[in-house]
Order: C-alpha cells, then structure tokens, then sequence
C-alpha cells in the first residue's frame, strides 16, 4: 500500500480549510515529439519519469500516473524523495527528436541536460539503477517461472511492438552500455554480449557502466559532445534516459506478466465494501493526485456521500475505485475512477464503471475526462456534451 500522507498533513488538512494552491507545484514535462512515431514527457527534476504516448494532451495527464509510480517506487525502496506536493502537469516547452539522413533517431537533448552532475546526484542514480536492474531480473525470474509452469512463452503483441523477455533484457544490457559509450572518456564495452546468459549479461554490463559512469562523474563539466550521428550526449542526458529506459522495460514486463499469471482473476471487483479513507488516499497518491490526497476530511465526506462504490481488490490490497452519485431516476455522476499504475491495462477501469452504470439505463451519468482520455470514455458509451458546464470548487 502507498505510504499515508502522515500526521503532520492530516493535522494540516483534517478539518480546516484546504490547503492554498500554491502549495502545490506543478511537474514541468519536457515534450519530444517524434519518439518512435509518438510523444515522450519527461518530468523535469524526477530522473526515471517518462511518459509515452499518441498526443500531448494524454502525455501530461500520463505524466501524473508516472510520476507517481516513480515516488512510490523510491519510497518502497526507503530512498528519500525530493517531489513536490503536485498540483499538475504543464508542458515546459518541446524538443523534437531528430531523424538524420541516414535514419538515425538523435534523441533530444533537454536544457536540463546541459549542466554538470555532481559525484552526489551520480551515486543517487547509480544507486537506483542498481535497484531497478535487481527488479528486472525478480521479474525475469517470475516469468521463466510462468513460462515453465505453462509451457508457453510470454505472449507478444507485434502491434505494441513486444518482444520476447529474453530479447527485451538482452536489449536492456546492450542499450546501457551504449548509451554509457557516448560520454567521452567512457571507452567500449569488451565484455561478452553473445554466447552468455542473460543474468551474466545483466551482470556484466551493470557493473562496466556503473564502474564507468562513477569515475566519469568524478570530473563531469557539464559539456556535451557529439556522436558520429550527430546527437549530443552529457552525462546528465545519459542518466536521465538509463532511468527512464529501465523503468519501461521494468514496468513493460511486470505489465504482460500481470496479464497472463492470474492477476486478472484473482482481481476481485466489489459493490459490497466501502474502502478506508486512508486506502483511497494512498491510491489518489499513487497516480499523482496530490490535490485530492492531501483533503482526507473532504475525500471522507466523499465517500460517505456516494451512493454505490466499485472497489477493486487484490487480496486486501485497494487497486481500483469509481464512484457514483445518483438520484436513482434521471440523473448521476461517475467520479474518482481511479485504477493503480502496477494493474492498468487489465481492464479494472472498464469494470468498474460498467459495473455503476450497466443497471441503470434510464439515469443520464456524466462525468469529468481527465485530458487525453475522452476516447476511453466514448469507448464506455459516454459521449461529449458541448454545453455541459462546471463550478470549479473554491480553494484558498
């Protein structure tokens, strides 16, 4: 369960007025179009924060749901968080990746890329990079598990361009160790990269980068240099894309491994429990709601005044909620669907609404789309209301 807010907030919170805006902040993502044929944010001041996807308007609202799976991923691993209370997420400007003549994509090279990195901020990345790499091969290990239990292999989708664990891990280790290479100084890789297992692999080029990366931090600069495609590379660019590279590929195949390993039935959906404020609160933080998680007394009144709760449980663990507030006759409102990171894309959302709505034809819902996820919505069966209006709620 993500870690509660703590004392010192809920007295902050509990029963006076909300906290003022600006004690919030909000995630400045640096937008890349051309990433792949789609958009990446990456979340200024959060190494490992990356968010792809078709348009930008659903990049800034997935940069939420990173960001908090990030925190909440550090803070599992008792590392210290310097993450602002976020209010939201705004484009701080746009970089394109280029494509050279000989199809080379030169990846962008931020304005926070072109500083010097302290000996400090390196061991902190290192040091995460170890741990994530340590992640990758617990679930390596649980998916040749799965796949001998099964005697199949983890299924591929071609049209999300899926590859096989091993290929991804092998991709993992090559892809470290190349984009270590193009900091002058770091020299090549002459460790073996066929012929050996994929722990040895994963082994050996971990620890070429991390031995390669500390000493080149030793005397970092900040200057960037150019490779012979033309792409510049500092040392901060190179650990803010191995971060975000690994926690892709890490989250990647914990995903397809949750689809396949009888996660999804053992899932129970519930209209029978009211969750603990508490429990929802942790799940708000969890997806970089930070607003909503820091109001426990007003997310209380929430929940006693909603009149069915979609819960998603696994074992007593709350992963999913959605709400809804009806006079039972004509009219109702879907609210806080909310699924955690770790068990997106296995259809807990979808479940949950349909389970509001489904019993209730006559009753017109509406409800708020976060930006980026109207198509989600209308794939529901809501459809946009041009004249449908709001009062924003009133804070100090």
């Amino acid at each position: 369960m993500p870690r509660d807010l703590g004392p010192d907030l809920e007295a902050e919170v509990g029963h006076g007025p909300l906290p003022a805006r600006d004690a919030f902040a909000p995630l400045r993502v640096w937008l890349e179009p051309g990433w792949d044929g789609r958009i990446a944010g990456w979340v200024e001041g959060v190494p490992g924060a990356l968010a792809v996807a078709e348009t930008r308007e659903r990049v800034l609202s997935d940069a939420l749901t990173v960001t908090g799976r990030v925190r909440e991923w550090l803070e599992a691993h008792g590392d210290e968080v310097a993450i602002p209370r976020i209010a939201k997420a705004a484009a701080a400007g746009e970089v394109p990746t280029v494509i050279t003549a000989d199809g080379h994509q030169a990846m962008a090279t931020l304005p926070s890329d072109l500083r010097a990195v302290s000996v400090e901020e390196a061991q902190t990345a290192l040091r995460r990079l170890s741990w994530s790499r340590a992640d990758v091969v617990a679930t390596l290990e649980a998916i040749g598990a799965w796949e001998a239990r099964s005697g199949r292999s983890l299924p591929c989708d071609p049209a999300r361009g899926e590859r096989s664990a091993e290929e991804v891990a092998r991709h993992l280790a090559g892809a470290e160790v190349w984009m270590t290479g193009r900091l002058a100084g770091a020299g090549r890789y002459d460790g073996p990269m066929d012929g050996v297992t994929v722990p040895e692999l994963l082994a050996g080029t971990r620890a070429w980068s991390a031995e390669r990366l500390a000493a080149l931090a030793r005397t970092d600069d900040g200057a960037a240099a150019a490779d012979r495609y033309g792409e510049t590379w500092t040392m901060a660019k190179v650990l803010r894309r191995l971060q975000g590279h690994s926690f892709d590929h890490l989250w990647e195949l914990q995903r397809r491994l949750v689809r396949v390993d009888g996660t999804r039935d053992r899932i129970a959906i519930r209209l029978d429990v009211t969750p603990d404020t508490g429990a929802v609160i942790g799940l708000f933080r969890s997806v970089g709601w930070d607003m909503r998680a820091s109001e426990p007394a007003s997310v209380e009144k929430a929940i006693g005044g909603t009149s069915e709760f979609a819960t998603a449980w696994d074992g007593d663990r709350l992963i999913g909620t959605a709400r809804s507030i009806t006079d039972g006759g004509q009219n109702g409102l879907i609210a806080t669907v909310v699924v955690h990171p770790a068990y997106q894309g296995l259809g807990m959302g979808e479940r949950l609404v349909n389970l509001l709505i489904d019993e209730w034809d006559q009753v017109r819902f509406s409800l708020t789309a976060a930006p980026g996820l109207e198509g989600w919505y209308q794939k529901l069966g809501f459809v946009p209301d041009p004249h449908a209006m709001y009062r924003p709620r009133r804070r100090q």
